[in-house]
């Protein structure tokens, strides 16, 4: 087992390693907080990390040396072109075992020279192989290795382990790494700027704004759908952000609602699953800026007049807005809701999507009452 010494001396060191591998120096203010020892402890904590650093190492000496013949990476033989791509692929599907052996295996490949398509599935590999908790005993190693195919001459070979490398999580110097790979060409902008939706929970909360500035300036709209499905997937994803960073989403969000087709009898499922994740990210927002209810916030957008119908029967198809159609009694808001969404069908029949639509609200709604009742 490892101590907390020993846990923090590895993130030190893992942290200094990581900026010289990909050439960046870290500012001080991203330094990683570590607790000071008491003095008179100090000596005690150094030998303990000492000790367990020395078991740690004999662990991985041990797990090398032990065989692994059915470690589907000991026993693969490259093999050209799209067929050892798809191998490999395969391999990644099934689920890499994160061993000592998995990673000198990638490893040995790397230096035996694959083709391009093998390098572009190996990278993904050595993206899973590495973890927080360093159990192959290789991260610094799987780092080098990934720089370098992030500087291969095929640009897809490059791009594999750039979006491998992101989605490691974010580590010292990660947005610079990124914005290396865009300039260079390797990432386009919705690559770079869909990872740096991906990533921002886990920066640090300085860099948390620039990541979101950076989305904001650039207007993507992929970028803003991850983001919004993001908050839409783990409510608590708002609590990784910072104060200033929850205000940064509030207006990229603000400033980045997704539109529907100018013809309004025009409504199709791809616009109206896009306007549903943004309306539920935003209304999650302003609901922990204000302290009011989601389903709240969300009926009283919705309900403004002059509102497209189109957005309340986005809205109102969603798994999430069952809780609201549970609601939708004669006169209450989530009933007007559904009226005119009923209305707004009744206007279009030749629309066959709407048609389903509306009959799936309707059967999800509850059965209108009397207000006496």
């Amino acid at each position: 087992m490892k101590t907390a010494g020993a846990l923090a001396i590895a993130g030190l060191a893992l942290a200094g390693f990581v900026w010289v591998v990909f050439g960046w120096q870290p500012p001080a203010s991203t330094a990683p907080r570590q607790e000071v020892p008491a003095p008179a402890s100090r000596g005690g904590d150094q030998v303990a990390s000492a000790a367990a650093a020395a078991r740690y190492a004999a662990a991985i000496t041990v797990a090398r040396n032990r065989p692994d013949p059915h470690n589907p990476l000991v026993a693969y033989v490259p093999k050209p072109g799209i067929a050892g791509r798809d191998e490999l692929d395969r391999i990644f599907a099934q689920g890499v075992p994160l061993t000592t052996q998995s990673a000198l295996a990638a490893r040995a490949l790397l230096q035996r020279g694959l083709s391009d398509d093998e390098k572009i599935a190996l990278a993904r590999i050595l993206g899973r192989l590495y973890a927080p908790d360093d159990p192959t005993g290789y991260n610094a190693d799987i780092l080098l290795d990934m720089r370098r195919l992030l500087g291969d001459r095929n640009k897809q070979v490059a791009r594999s382990a750039a979006l491998s490398f992101s989605r490691i999580g974010y580590l010292p110097g990660s947005d610079a790494v990124l914005r290396d790979a865009f300039d260079n060409q390797v990432l386009g902008a919705d690559d770079y700027y869909g990872e740096l939706a991906h990533m921002a929970p886990q920066a640090p909360a300085h860099v948390q704004a620039a990541m979101l500035f950076a989305i904001r300036a650039s207007s993507n709209a992929y970028a803003v759908d991850i983001l919004a499905g993001s908050i839409n997937d783990n409510s608590k994803v708002l609590q990784g952000y910072s104060a200033h960073a929850v205000e940064e989403i509030a207006r990229l969000l603000a400033g980045a609602e997704p539109r529907f087709p100018a013809a309004t009898g025009d409504f199709g499922l791809t616009d109206a699953v896009r306007y549903a994740n943004w309306l539920r990210a935003t209304a999650q927002v302003e609901s922990l800026a204000q302290g009011t209810d989601l389903d709240a916030a969300i009926v009283a957008r919705l309900g403004m007049p002059g509102t497209d119908p189109r957005k309340i029967t986005a809205y109102l198809l969603t798994p999430e807005a069952s809780s609201l159609l549970s609601t939708a009694r004669l006169g209450s808001p989530a009933s007007g809701l559904v009226g005119a969404s009923n209305q707004y069908a009744a206007q279009h029949p030749g629309n066959k999507i709407l048609q389903s639509a509306a009959q799936e609200i309707a059967q999800r709604s509850a059965r209108p009452k009397g207000t006496g009742r």
